[in-house]
């Protein structure tokens, strides 16, 4: 909160709310559900499939590494994957403290698009609580580089992030898109982006056993020349999804940034390593 500024109270949802859709890679059908938490509870998954309801924080204490194109938190065998869409839509409505309940390892896909979890929070509706949000605030800029991959962080008085993408498919190239991360911008702009993919990774994936719920409608699937499923809603869709994947990834920072992030041909792995660095930031006094 900068001086003069009004304050900003946490939020959670006003009622329980859920949902039932088929999971992406286990094919199994998945019941979730979102429920108010208390101030300071942030976000936290509960596995109710398993015995004794174990909870996993959504933060990045907790993110795995894994060569799946997707965001996976887990404390020992117990995990979450694919929770992204359902981050990003919960940092775009500034949704701080919930308790989600699922009983899969992955949430309900649909069309790999955030608006199902959109349709969630607005049924719930969102209530404010009587603690202060403590958001990160940057003193200084931080940039993360690994080969190709840069991401930068700079001080900055809202959220706002932009994504460089570029792949060799002649229906991408060279993309780039940034906007302030607001709800009103998260709708309009990208909260209905899906998730893309070429037809290398679904035969990868295949082999390894999953996408065993994969529909037609599951995501877009680029050949070597044109789209093998699916119809671009917009020629720069799959940028627009880049940002709602950055967007969701950084919210396991359990705190809302402040600052301005650029991303250049990053993923999900990277996001969870710059965010690291971030901590590390944050233990030296660099952030407040």
């Amino acid at each position: 909160m900068t001086s003069g500024s009004p304050p900003v109270y946490q939020k959670t949802i006003k009622q329980r709310v859920e949902y039932r859709g088929v999971g992406l890679h286990s094919g199994r059908e998945t019941h979730l559900a979102f429920l108010p938490a208390p101030p300071d509870a942030g976000i936290i998954f509960r596995r109710t499939d398993i015995a004794g309801a174990p909870e996993i924080p959504a933060r990045v204490e907790y993110f795995i590494e894994t060569p799946i194109m997707c965001s996976t938190v887990g404390i020992g065998n117990v995990e979450v994957r694919l929770i992204e869409h359902i981050m990003a839509t919960l940092c775009a409505f500034g949704i701080d403290n919930l308790l989600i309940e699922i009983d899969n390892d992955e949430p309900p896909f649909e069309d790999g698009s955030a608006l199902p979890f959109v349709s969630l929070l607005r049924e719930a509706g969102c209530e404010s609580q009587d603690t202060l949000r403590r958001p990160l605030r940057l003193n200084e800029p931080l940039v993360y580089k690994e080969g190709e991959v840069e991401m930068t962080a700079f001080p900055a008085a809202n959220f706002r992030v932009t994504f460089f993408v570029s792949y060799p498919h002649p229906m991408i190239g060279n993309q780039a898109y940034s906007m302030d991360v607001t709800p009103e911008s998260f709708v309009r702009e990208i909260a209905s982006a899906r998730t893309f993919c070429f037809e290398q990774d679904v035969q990868n994936m295949m082999v390894s056993g999953l996408l065993k719920g994969a529909s037609e409608n599951s995501s877009l699937v680029f050949g070597d020349k044109g789209l093998l499923l699916g119809k671009l809603q917009c020629p720069d869709e799959p940028v627009r999804h880049k940002v709602m994947d950055l967007i969701g990834d950084l919210y396991l920072l359990g705190a809302p940034l402040m600052a301005h992030v650029t991303a250049n041909r990053s993923g999900h792995n990277a996001h969870a390593r710059f965010m690291k660095l971030i901590g590390k930031e944050l233990e030296k006094g660099n952030i407040v």
